[in-house]
């Protein structure tokens, strides 16, 4: 009765429903059951709609959706955060004409179909016009450790996938219970069965990967004691030269205190650490166009005697890089890698001359990509028998821990421990950095490799190879965002090869086959 008199009311409750549920589901409310349920509404919606009014109602709650997950944008760009909204919000609305053209097929594979069209959405997004992966389904899953192992195989994308098939199994119960009659009910069954059967080899796969992970850190592997340093700088500062020598100084008490204690504390450290991470861009200024500032950097590493890998603008040949730096315990330049993602509107200006009120975001030209995929080795200790000792590492700069290419690259390369060193001080105290680790957690499990955030604002912290954070940067209420500080962390270096390193998303094209399949199908019985 209701939604015969009110459709419009009836259509916009339920794109909200949706969407909010999803909303929870992701940081900081970290409500992740709610993603297997948050779709449900959404699907009721587009029952019986044409495919024109089923774009329509998707693309509403995408744009619901996308604007609650990524309202942070706002503060580096109000325009940019409202066309992003607008594109990304296609891609609900594609898929909710997908689903009206499935909706009248008899197939007990439609599910899976459906939930293929779903993964290969997402991964078109990820990667179209230099890609936005944020926000997919499976990131909401990144403290569900049962679930999530199923990334050494298929990737985030795996897990997406696993979401939107519960989400259909729930609808389709749901529609069982109220109609039930005896004509549905061997659709019904076969429905229930096979998505069921999934999801139960998906928990005893985690299950089981958790146990393998277990007992492997128990066996002998190279391993390090390594601090991150958060030292919150507003970005307001950044780039005013006037703040240089404070925020270098930030930098020098935090570093020192991790490198020898805090004696005014009372507290004096155990162990210097192996190694000290700062974040992206943390060295202010550009990297050698001040001497004074650069020696002062030098001299401060030689007296602690620890190793420092920092963050810094190189300008080179007139060009400018966004680069990690690795100092050695004497102050000299070891290894530097040169990010080779750069994300649009942040790093650099697409049709710059089309959009000239946006030159405010860069103080300086368009930064340039590298082309390298550098693994560090590991400055050895004293009396170490090999460079490096068995271990070496690469890092993700930024967004480069959310391009899941990237990360699997570097451990082809023979990384061992994967770094992230980022700036998410442009979106504020909000979901953004929450969300930003969620995309780290997938890193690691894809590749099975421990993970090392140093964040300006946070979150820092340390990621095992099973995806679970065990150390962070927090002050004494347990607040990881917009505080100060270090912690000290004992990381693991691994060499083993997952099938996701090894071959990448090979779940996509299965997805994709799977897709093609079900669509035949649905021809072939409408014959």
């Amino acid at each position: 009765m209701f939604s015969r008199k009110y459709p419009l009311l009836r259509m916009l409750l339920l794109n909200a429903w949706s969407a909010g549920l999803l909303i929870l589901a992701f940081p900081k409310m970290d409500i992740w059951p709610l993603a297997w349920i948050g779709l449900v509404p959404l699907l009721r919606g587009l029952e019986g709609q044409t495919p024109s009014r089923a774009f329509a109602r998707a693309y509403l709650c995408g744009v619901l959706f996308f604007g609650g997950t990524l309202y942070w944008l706002i503060h580096v760009t109000l325009p940019g955060m409202v066309l992003l909204v607008a594109y990304l919000a296609v891609y609900f609305g594609l898929f909710g004409v997908g689903y009206n053209f499935f909706a009248g097929s008899k197939t007990a594979w439609k599910p899976f179909g459906i939930a293929s069209l779903w993964t290969l959405l997402e991964f078109i997004r990820a990667h179209f016009l230099t890609g936005f992966g944020w926000a997919s389904l499976g990131y909401s899953q990144y403290k569900n450790l049962l679930f999530i192992q199923v990334a050494d195989l298929t990737g985030v994308y795996g897990v997406s996938f696993l979401v939107v098939l519960v989400n259909l199994l729930f609808k389709e119960i749901f529609d069982g219970i109220r109609e039930a009659p005896t004509a549905r009910k061997l659709k019904f069954t076969l429905s229930l069965i096979l998505p069921v059967l999934v999801l139960a080899l998906a928990l005893g796969y985690g299950v089981l990967r958790l146990a393998v992970m277990r007992r492997a850190q128990t066996r002998p592997a190279p391993q390090a004691s390594i601090a991150v340093v958060q030292a919150n700088i507003p970005q307001s500062m950044k780039w005013y030269e006037p703040a240089w020598p404070d925020i270098m100084a930030r930098y020098k008490i935090l570093t020192e205190a991790a490198a020898f204690g805090e004696p005014r504390q009372g507290r004096a450290a155990k162990e210097k650490p192996d190694l000290i991470i700062w974040p992206e861009t943390s060295y202010p200024g550009i990297l050698w166009e001040d001497k004074e500032l650069f020696d002062e950097l030098r001299g401060f590493v030689a007296r602690l005697g620890v190793p420092l890998l920092a963050g810094s603008i190189v300008r080179e040949n007139g060009r400018y890089y966004n680069t990690a730096i690795l100092l050695s315990k004497d102050g000299e330049i070891l290894q530097q890698y040169k990010k080779i993602h750069l994300v649009p509107f942040g790093e650099y200006i697409p049709l710059r001359f089309l959009f000239p009120f946006l030159e405010h975001i860069l103080p300086i030209e368009d930064f340039t990509a590298g082309g390298e995929y550098t693994v560090f080795d590991f400055p050895r200790k004293e009396g170490a028998k090999a460079k490096g000792g068995g271990r070496s590492f690469s890092v993700l700069i930024c967004f480069e821990d959310t391009i899941e290419g990237i990360a699997r690259q570097f451990a082809r390369q023979g990384a061992g421990l994967l770094v992230n060193m980022t700036n998410d001080a442009w979106f504020k105290d909000t979901k953004a950095p929450f969300m930003h680790a969620q995309a780290s957690v997938f890193r690691g499990v894809e590749n099975r490799r421990s993970l090392v955030r140093a964040a300006n604002t946070g979150v820092s912290c340390s990621i095992d190879a099973s995806g679970r954070m065990v150390q962070a940067v927090a002050d004494e209420r347990g607040k990881k965002t917009y505080v100060s500080g270090y912690a000290i962390m004992k990381v693991r270096f691994d060499q083993q090869e997952t099938f996701y390193t090894r071959y990448g998303d090979v779940f996509v094209l299965a997805c994709a086959g799977l897709l093609w399949a079900t669509v035949r199908r649905k021809k072939i019985l409408k014959r």
